[in-house]
C-alpha cells in the first residue's frame, strides 16, 4: 500500500471498526475458541490486532496466545477448564484489513498502469542519447538528481561529474549545465554519446487526484465483492445485515463507480519518450 492506508479507506467510507464487549466464545478445539463475528480488525491502526482483543476467563483478563483475524479464532494456553466462562472484547468489520489491503494494492497498480507513473519516491537509473541542446526528458517525474555520467557509443566513461538541474519535475525535464565537448555528428548519423542519469523519481507527496482515484476504485471493488458474497451466502448476508443494507450498497456502488471513472479519466497519461 503506497498511496492509501486502511485507515483512510475506512474513514472515506465510514467503515469504522465495530466494537463488541464481553461476548461468549465458541470452543472449537482444546485451546482454540472463536468469536461470534469476523474478520477482526486493527481498531487503533498500529499494525497489530492482538492488542485490540481482550480475553476473559471467568472475568479475569488474560493475553491470547494468537489471533487469526480472518476467522476470529483465538488461541488460549494453557487450556482452560471445561466449566470456565470464556469471553472476549474485540473489534470486527465485514471488510477485514487484509481485504482492504488487497483492494488498495490492486487499485494502485491499475492507476500506475493507466498513467505510466509510480508516484511514491524511488531510485531510478536511466540512459538517454545525447541530442542537440542540453535538455533531456526522462521517463518518470523527477524529484532530485543524484548524478549524471556521459558515455560514448562503446560504453566508455567520458565524464562522471556533469551537473544538471530539474526544469520541470512532474514532466521529467532536466537540463545539463555542461555540454559534452567536441563535435557532434549530423542529425542523420547515429548518436555517439549518451547520458546515464541516476535520480529520485516520483512525487514528494502523492497527488490528491491519485489518492482520490485509489480511494474510490478500491472502495468500489470491495463493495462489489461484498454484494456478491451476500447474494451467494445466506449466512454471510445475515452477518452483515446490521452494517449494510442492499439499498445502501447499491446506492454507494453507483456513487463510487461515478467517482472512480471521473478520477481515472482525469489522471494524465505519460507518453513514452521516443
Amino acid at each position: 500500500m503506497r498511496y492509501v492506508s486502511v485507515k483512510e479507506i475506512r474513514i472515506y467510507n465510514g467503515w469504522h471498526p465495530i466494537g463488541e464487549i464481553r461476548q461468549t466464545l465458541k470452543k472449537v478445539g482444546e485451546t482454540f475458541f472463536q468469536t461470534p463475528h469476523a474478520p477482526l480488525v486493527d481498531a487503533d491502526y498500529d499494525g497489530s490486532i492482538i492488542d485490540d482483543v481482550k480475553v476473559y476467563l471467568d472475568g479475569e483478563p488474560i493475553e491470547p496466545e494468537s489471533v487469526d483475524p480472518d476467522t476470529g479464532l483465538l488461541s488460549i494456553y494453557p487450556p482452560p477448564a471445561g466449566d470456565t466462562q470464556i469471553e472476549a472484547s474485540y473489534f470486527w468489520h465485514p471488510f477485514g484489513d487484509g481485504d482492504i489491503e488487497l483492494a488498495v494494492e490492486a487499485a494502485e497498480g491499475l492507476v500506475e498502469a493507466l498513467t505510466g507513473v509510480v508516484y511514491v519516491p524511488h531510485r531510478r537509473v536511466e540512459r538517454c542519447p545525447l541530442k542537440r541542446g542540453n535538455v533531456i526528458i526522462l521517463s518518470e517525474p523527477v524529484i532530485s538528481i543524484e548524478s549524471v555520467k556521459i558515455f560514448d557509443s562503446m560504453g566508455n566513461l567520458l565524464d562522471d561529474g556533469v551537473e544538471a538541474e530539474v526544469v520541470d519535475g512532474p514532466a521529467g525535464t532536466i537540463r545539463l549545465k555542461k555540454l559534452l565537448d567536441g563535435p557532434r555528428p549530423p542529425w542523420y548519423l547515429p548518436q555517439t554519446a549518451e547520458a546515464e542519469i541516476i535520480y529520485r523519481a516520483g512525487f514528494s507527496e502523492v497527488p490528491a487526484a491519485v489518492k482520490q482515484a485509489v480511494l474510490a476504485l478500491a472502495s468500489y471493488n470491495l463493495l462489489t465483492r461484498l454484494q456478491q458474497k451476500i447474494s451467494f451466502s445466506t449466512d454471510y448476508g445475515g452477518a452483515v445485515a446490521a452494517v449494510f443494507t442492499s439499498h445502501e450498497i447499491e446506492k454507494r456502488l453507483i456513487l463510487l463507480k461515478t467517482q472512480a471513472e471521473k478520477m481515472l479519466n482525469s489522471l494524465p497519461r505519460r507518453v513514452e519518450r521516443v
